[in-house]
Parts: structure tokens; C-alpha cells; sequence
């Protein structure tokens, strides 16, 4: 699912008739199977953003960006109340709300993590194996098949970008599934996560679109080249390092 950064019209249901008073007749909806059992941080549901970079479409071009933040929800997670509070992390709603007083004390206030403090934290509890061999490599498949899926209906416009922020849950298991991809994403520094993560990110950004116009092996800083098709029109596809 491709949108906005803004979430609206999100609603948690677990029967078909009280799925179908919500679905209004004039509008286009997409019904997705929630997952029971996520990943749960100190009892808590989580979510991942991942930014990702389309410099070409013809031939399809992907960067990958090396950080990524984790939103936490601001109540503890349980599936007997669907309140938008405990099963949708999305900053634009959690930020409006109380955290639960009772809720573990290491989670964040901000309701984020650096994904590096979420390594540490996959390290505290015996994991840290799962984010380079499951995670990463499970991330980098979904967003190039989901771009690969999208790539007929885009017209291709060369000396443009498009960056993008792709919405991850986790299961039980650390396999991630792709929740949506985000068009002109929040990159806004109004976490202290995002002081850190976005100004570097913006750099890595120019260094692939300025720097390497004239200087293909220059240092483009946290950005990783996950996917490049040969031309459409040579019938054939390659790609780079996301098995």
C-alpha cells in the first residue's frame, strides 16, 4: 500500500459485520490479516520505518538506507481491546497521547528508538544474530518486490529521485512484513531519534544524487545500492546483494 505519511482511516477489527459498518461505500479500502502474535518490546507492539531511495525507474535503481527508527506504541499490547492507541504505532497518532503509567520503564518516552538501540537491545535478550540474517535481508526483499510489483504503473522520468519510508511490523519468529510504503515520508526532526537519524540521512542522499553524477565511486555515505535493472528494453534483470 503506497500513501501519505498522515494516517487516517485505521480501524481494528476482528468480525466480518462490524468490518464491513466501518467500510463505507464511497471509498476504496485495503482489508489487511493483522498479525496476533508481533514482536513485542517489554511487552509493547512496535513498528520500524525504513527509508529507501529510487534514483531511476528504467532501469529500476534501489538504495537502502543503513538506520532506521522503531516507534513503540504508548500502551501495552493486547489483542481483547483494539483501541488505535495499542496496535498502531505511527508517530502522527502516539505523539497525542498519554503513556501508560504502568507500562515498562524501559521503553522510551518519546515512544523511539535508534535502530541501533534496538540491536542492543535484540543483544540483551541473546538475538543479535536476527538483525543481519533475518531483518535486514527480510526487508530488503519485500521493498524490491513491492517496487518491482509498482514499477508498470510509474512513468519514468530521468534526473529525479523519489525517497520513500517503508512501514515494517515483526513477528515472533523476526520476520518482517511490510505494512505500506510511504510517499514523501515525515522527515521532519521532532524526536530526539530523528535529530539524529534524518541530518545524515539528507547528506548520504545528495552524495548519490550530486556527488556520484560525476564520481561513480565516491562515498555515498549511509545508502546502500540493494537493486539495478538493466534496461527494459534488454529483457533482462540483475541485481545486487538483497539475497
Amino acid at each position: 500500500m503506497l500513501s501519505l505519511h498522515v494516517i487516517t482511516g485505521i480501524h481494528c477489527r476482528n468480525r466480518l459485520d462490524r468490518i464491513l459498518r466501518v467500510a463505507e461505500p464511497d471509498f476504496e479500502w485495503v482489508a489487511q490479516k493483522y498479525i496476533e502474535r508481533p514482536l513485542l518490546v517489554y511487552g509493547t507492539k512496535i513498528d520500524l520505518r525504513q527509508h529507501f531511495l529510487i534514483t531511476d525507474w528504467n532501469p529500476l535503481t534501489i538504495w537502502f538506507y543503513k538506520d532506521s527508527f522503531i516507534r513503540f506504541s504508548s500502551q501495552p499490547f493486547t489483542v481483547e481491546c483494539l483501541d488505535r492507541s495499542i496496535h498502531v504505532c505511527n508517530n502522527a497518532i502516539q505523539r497525542h497521547l498519554k503513556n501508560a503509567s504502568y507500562r515498562n520503564p524501559h521503553l522510551p518516552e518519546e515512544n523511539m528508538w535508534h535502530s541501533d538501540e534496538f540491536q542492543y537491545y535484540l543483544r540483551s535478550i541473546g538475538k543479535e544474530h536476527v538483525w543481519d540474517s533475518i531483518i535486514i535481508p527480510g526487508m530488503k526483499r519485500a521493498l524490491i518486490h513491492a517496487v518491482q510489483v509498482a514499477q508498470d504503473t510509474i512513468r519514468p522520468r530521468k534526473n529525479s529521485f523519489d525517497l520513500y519510508g517503508a512501514d515494517f511490523m515483526f513477528d515472533k519468529n523476526f520476520q518482517p512484513w511490510l505494512l505500506e510504503v510511504n510517499f514523501k515520508p515525515d522527515i521532519n526532526k521532532d524526536t530526539s531519534v530523528m535529530t539524529v537519524l534524518i541530518p545524515p540521512m539528507i547528506e548520504s542522499l545528495l552524495c548519490v544524487l550530486i556527488d556520484r553524477k560525476t564520481d561513480p565511486d565516491c562515498d555515498v555515505g549511509g545508502f546502500e545500492l540493494i537493486y539495478k535493472q538493466v534496461s527494459a528494453s534488454q529483457g533482462q534483470n540483475l541485481s545486487y546483494g538483497y539475497m
